[in-house]
């Protein structure tokens, strides 16, 4: 022990004079400050790429409240518009769902035993084409 910490040493290895010989813990250290330093700039980048777009002054600031009040009630309007197309996408396939229900429970009455896979083929193919012709209904009302 005595000789090891009469060693002589670097100034910037004083702190620690039991580990300044273990270069295996110094370049463990400095790989792991390399991966921290990575990821930081990849997250960066990646916020930055999720950011490029995004309009973040909606309302205009400044003396003017007139203009700030017009972009409130726009946004507001733009809210209702997307809410209410939302509704009428979700009272769709809640109307396409049950009418596949029905149409399932309609083939196992009328042939008796017939296969999942025909009967999934059969309520998806009636599905398919009446959730559209809802959907494009929905949107002309």
């Amino acid at each position: 022990m005595n000789a090891l910490l009469d060693t002589h040493l670097k100034a910037h290895d004083r702190k620690d004079p039991i580990l300044a010989k273990s270069k295996g813990q110094f370049k463990k250290l400095e790989s792991d400050k390399l991966e921290v330093k990575a990821k930081k700039l990849l997250l960066a980048k990646k916020k930055k790429l999720l950011n490029k777009n995004r309009k973040k002054d909606l309302i205009p600031s400044g003396e003017d409240g007139e203009a700030a009040k017009e972009a409130l009630t726009k946004e507001r309007k733009l809210r209702k518009v997307a809410q209410r197309g939302v509704i009428k996408l979700f009272n769709a396939i809640l109307v396409s769902q049950t009418q596949s229900e029905a149409t399932s429970r309609a083939l196992n009455n009328s042939r008796g035993y017939v296969s999942s896979s025909k009967k999934q083929e059969a309520v998806a193919e009636v599905s398919k084409e009446r959730f559209l012709d809802m959907v494009q209904a929905a949107g002309k009302k």
